[in-house]
């Protein structure tokens, strides 16, 4: 099991010369810069006018030392709104905690700062940003690593799909479909849309089978194999989640899966590129950002 340390900065003796990168980072950027933001909220860096920036410092840091270590092309993808599924479902995402004012400044400034280096960043109208990785996965080639803590966006594992997931101890593992198998009780990526849809997500206020949770929901998926082939009578081994089916559990279970599952069709048009290496400095300059300058310096 390969691990890698999220906070680890990158220094090099000399700049090696730039080769042609054919594999990709693709970065969920309201989930990496909300880690960013707690991570390092005692820092109060702020540009010279007083914009905060710590949150867009650490993003910053942590996607070129990424880069680095798999020497890939950044892309990066945000959440414009709750899209498609807010307007299937009105509760969904409810009772989330409002972004802190201090955070909520730092998006309009890291979709600058990527503006200025070249970096391409795409959101949407309809889709989430989970829903744009997906279709970034199926319309590039290469290997695809995908930085994120979202679970839904475990469905895109494959072979040419990594998700690099953040441990509590900050040790970052690199989920594979065999490292997901292995977590997972030797199920499928694909299957963990099935898991949620009976087990439910609170973050999402998505509800799934009352009284189900997730060891029952594990339970019956490892027996059925998906939401679609549960069947009456349970086995013995389960036979006591059989009665959460009766009435309306069945259609909520296909209901919560049609939340859960990415929309993934939608073909991005992406290139290969470099950085704009003088942009970006330029952008650092103006925020004050000398580490990440130092760190460009040296990359």
């Amino acid at each position: 099991m390969r691990q890698i340390s999220l906070f680890d900065d990158f220094v090099t003796d000399e700049r090696e010369d730039k080769t042609i990168r054919t594999d990709w980072l693709l970065i969920d950027g309201n989930n990496l810069l909300n880690r960013a933001f707690y991570a390092t909220a005692n820092n109060k860096f702020t540009a010279p006018d007083g914009t905060p920036t710590n949150a867009v410092s650490l993003f910053l840091r942590m996607a070129l030392n990424y880069q680095k270590q798999f020497n890939t092309n950044i892309v990066v993808f945000f959440d414009k709104g709750k899209g498609f599924r807010k307007k299937l479902y009105p509760e969904y995402k409810e009772g989330r905690n409002e972004t802190p004012e201090l955070l909520e400044r730092q998006f309009p400034v890291i979709r600058e700062v990527l503006t200025s280096a070249g970096i391409p960043y795409f959101w949407n109208d309809d889709l989430e940003a989970d829903d744009l990785i997906g279709a970034a996965c199926n319309s590039l080639s290469g290997h695809k690593y995908i930085l994120s803590n979202d679970k839904d966006l475990l469905q895109l594992i494959r072979n040419d799909v990594t998700v690099v997931v953040r441990r509590k101890n900050n040790e970052d593992i690199l989920m594979t479909p065999h490292q997901f198998s292995l977590e997972w009780d030797e199920l499928i990526p694909q299957q963990i849309v099935d898991i949620k849809s009976l087990a439910g997500d609170t973050s999402d206020n998505i509800k799934g089978v009352p009284g189900v949770g997730n060891k029952g929901a594990l339970k019956i998926i490892k027996h059925f194999g998906c939401v679609e082939k549960i069947e009456m009578p349970f086995p013995k081994e389960i036979k006591r989640y059989e009665k959460k089916f009766d009435d309306n559990g069945m259609k909520e279970a296909l209901f919560a899966k049609q939340l859960t599952t990415l929309k993934v069709d939608t073909p991005l048009q992406i290139k290969e590129y470099e950085i704009n290496e003088s942009g970006l400095i330029k952008i650092c300059e103006k925020l004050a950002m000398k580490s990440i300058i130092d760190l460009i310096m040296y990359y």
